[in-house]
């Protein structure tokens, strides 16, 4: 609710992408050219609103769509596990980290857990991206709160639905921001103060039973 407010008052300059289309633009940064081919988004007002062109292409003469490539300026990851170094490891099913990581000019790691540059030698198989592509390295366990962090724990469903509930009214939404993001001088304050580690363990468990049935 809070940023289509700021999006329809015209205070702000709004381009839409697709979720696809972000995707599709890291790995165009990551790849280093300067735009990459899709097929989604034509036909759609989505690109008339959009910062894309669309070309014919020179083998088929069908339309395509150019995603410009997208450089961020600092990126912030959080992972499952590190070594002090930034050789990452990220289990379950990959998004865009490793095309963030490589399209951003500064990458900031956040990981559960800090482990040995042994391990990671050990198992070089599972690094999923290299200490090359990361600036900096900081251990905050259940970083990934209030979201969801595959195989640790559940995402927060009460305090997300709070959050969006608090966004439609701004005087609401400024004193929740105040009291849970300003006044808190860390992650793990913000945690304490929606139910600290006794939460944690419920979504922790939470998620390891989602995880069990799905085995089944």
């Amino acid at each position: 609710p809070c940023a289509r407010r700021y999006m329809q008052s015209g205070k702000v300059k709004v381009t839409e992408w697709t979720n696809y289309s972000l995707s599709a633009r890291l790995r165009a940064g990551a790849m280093g050219v300067p735009f990459i081919p899709t097929r989604n988004l034509l036909g759609t007002d989505t690109f008339e609103y959009s910062a894309s062109m669309m070309m014919e292409c020179p083998y088929t003469g069908k339309k395509l769509a150019l995603q410009p490539a997208l450089y961020p300026d600092v990126a912030v990851i959080h992972v499952h596990e590190s070594d002090v170094y930034g050789n990452v490891r990220v289990r379950g099913i990959l998004k865009s980290d490793n095309d963030l990581a490589r399209a951003s000019k500064r990458v900031i790691v956040t990981c559960e857990r800090l482990i040995t540059n042994e391990e990671i030698r050990r198992n070089p198989t599972e690094t999923t991206f290299p200490y090359f592509l990361v600036d900096a390295v900081c251990e905050v366990p259940y970083g990934g709160y209030p979201g969801t962090m595959a195989y640790e724990y559940f995402s927060d469903e009460d305090h997300l639905r709070e959050w969006l509930k608090v966004e439609e009214d701004p005087v609401a939404f400024k004193e929740f921001l105040q009291k849970n993001i300003y006044d808190c001088k860390d992650h793990h304050e913000y945690i304490n103060r929606n139910g600290g580690m006794e939460k944690m363990l419920q979504l922790r468990t939470i998620e390891h039973l989602l995880h069990k049935e799905g085995r089944r």
